[in-house]
């Protein structure tokens, strides 16, 4: 009785630890989320998230009256990073409800995130914003090229440059292998390899 006590106790020691080792986020329903860290996600009111600096892409939308119409306001996506340990926090939206409210919401976003205490939590605030008609727009390569600039709540991700292991370019491989069949001809097909560069 005792050991299942011990691996009871274990179990939760560790379940608890788990708890306390990543960020949590909440945030209302108006808040859609479109990317996290450059991945797709959809996810609904709560996120997890891995200790230290996080990019989220959202659009706030939310059902209006105007004229006895009900109207859908969704702003321009908008992109806040921050950086943060073992801790919750949440997001909160302003309540807007007409199209004034709106209107300025989109020029300038008020957000507001706060950790556990309700103290306010340092982040970037960025905008990405793609202009004319937008049936399918490709967010994850949006928010990587965003990454690669300095604009605000961009993670400075700098553009990756591959080089083979060897340290070699193709136009040095090509050259090599020129260098190698002409060495390798004999006089009349150097003459001609001649002839065909000079043309």
């Amino acid at each position: 009785m005792k050991l299942w006590n011990l691996f009871t106790f274990a179990i939760a020691s560790m379940i608890s630890t788990q708890a306390l080792a990543d960020i949590n986020l909440t945030f209302p329903p108006q808040l859609k989320l479109q990317l996290v860290n450059e991945k797709i996600s959809n996810s609904e009111n709560a996120l997890q998230l891995k200790n230290g600096q996080n990019q989220i892409a959202f659009q706030y939308k939310t059902h209006y009256r105007s004229d006895g119409e009900r109207l859908l306001f969704t702003s321009e996506m908008i992109l806040i990073s921050f950086k943060g340990h073992d801790q919750n926090y949440t997001i909160t939206l302003p309540e807007l409800n007409s199209e004034e409210e709106f209107e300025q919401f989109n020029k300038k976003p008020q957000i507001a995130l706060k950790d556990d205490s309700g103290k306010p939590v340092k982040f970037e605030q960025g905008k990405l914003i793609k202009e004319g008609f937008q049936l399918n727009r490709d967010l994850v390569s949006e928010v990587s090229a965003y990454n690669r600039t300095d604009k605000p709540a961009s993670l400075h991700q700098p553009a990756t440059i591959i080089v083979p292991a060897n340290g070699q370019t193709e136009g040095d491989v090509a050259g090599q292998m020129l260098d190698y069949w002409y060495k390798k001809a004999d006089e009349k097909t150097r003459a001609q390899f001649k002839a065909r560069i000079n043309q």
